[in-house]
Parts: C-alpha cells; sequence; structure tokens
C-alpha cells in the first residue's frame, strides 16, 4: 500500500513517526550515505575510509561512524589481536539501505554529465 503525503498521519511534534524524518536521522548526515557506499563493497578498517574520503576530518568519521552504528546501519569489530584495530561493515539493516546508495549514485552520475553538458554548452 503506498501512503501519499496528503493522507498520511501528520506526527506529534517532536517524533519520529514520519518516515521521511526518521530515514533523514538515520543516513542524513552529510558523510553518512558516503560511509555507507564505501562499506557497501564490503568490510573496512577506519583509516581505510578516511583515505577513501579524504575530506572528512577523523572527529567526523568517528561521529558518522558512531551514529550509523547507534542506527544499527553498521557493525563495529575490534580485533583485539597484534595489532589490534577495529573495523566496520554495512550490518543486515544496513543492507536494505543499499538499493537508496544507488539510485543517489546514478542520480548523481546524471546529474553530473547534466551538469558537465550545460558547462559545455555556456563555453
Amino acid at each position: 500500500m503506498v501512503i501519499s503525503p496528503a493522507t498520511e498521519t501528520p506526527p506529534v511534534a517532536g517524533s519520529t513517526d514520519c518516515p521521511l524524518t526518521a530515514a533523514l536521522h538515520a543516513i542524513g548526515g552529510k558523510w553518512s550515505l558516503i560511509c555507507l557506499y564505501w562499506l557497501d563493497s564490503g568490510t573496512r578498517r577506519f583509516n581505510e575510509l578516511r583515505r577513501l574520503m579524504p575530506d572528512i576530518s577523523h572527529k567526523v568519521l568517528a561521529e558518522t561512524l558512531r551514529h550509523l552504528e547507534q542506527e544499527g546501519l553498521v557493525r563495529r569489530t575490534v580485533h583485539s589481536q597484534a595489532p589490534s584495530h577495529v573495523e566496520y561493515t554495512l550490518s543486515m539493516h544496513g543492507e536494505s539501505v543499499r538499493p537508496l546508495i544507488h539510485a543517489v549514485r546514478l542520480w548523481g552520475r546524471e546529474h553530473l554529465a547534466r551538469k558537465h553538458a550545460y558547462d559545455a554548452a555556456a563555453s
């Protein structure tokens, strides 16, 4: 059953009963979808994610991963054998975001192609 915004029950002020609000809270941060994108291709260590996202600070990456873990989208595994390290992977719930990640990536490619075509035409 599809519920349109017009027929959806409005949420109580301050609640997260709105599906869009809940989704944006879980994955709407600037870096959240990018982290999920890189984790979609496999397990990654913290510093590997830093290399894949050079514009993110250490602090912001740690906060983003912590948030995604709290939302149940990312699983954090601590390996204590020498050298000790931490690995991040998509949880089963995080894998449910995969179609959204791919849709956003596809839209981004189309948007960039359109933007480049427009810029070339304007030159």
